[in-house]
């Protein structure tokens, strides 16, 4: 399954790392350097367990279907399903 999830912060990042495990994730943001930290199997913000899944993906030792871009319309293009994970501390 391709799903795509807009926005890479504590909600929007736990889901596509979580997802990844069993499906095809695009993760979106519309800061390059985020995208770019999470296509190394980097985490752009503080969390246990983002940071330990990431880091055993980048080992080899977890498999994640994850990648990130800043091309919203592609990724959601090809997705089945989009997740929207937008700032809620408006």
């Amino acid at each position: 399954m391709n799903i795509a999830v807009a926005g890479t912060g504590y909600v929007g990042l736990s889901l596509a790392v979580l997802l990844s495990q069993h499906n095809n994730v695009t993760a979106v943001d519309i800061i390059q350097e985020k995208v770019n930290k999470i296509n190394n199997f980097e985490s752009p913000i503080e969390d246990e367990y983002i940071e330990k899944y990431l880091q055993e993906a980048k080992s080899g030792e977890r498999l994640l279907n994850l990648s990130a871009t800043t091309d919203g319309a592609a990724a959601y293009k090809n997705a089945e399903y989009v997740i929207i994970a937008a700032p809620t501390n408006y």
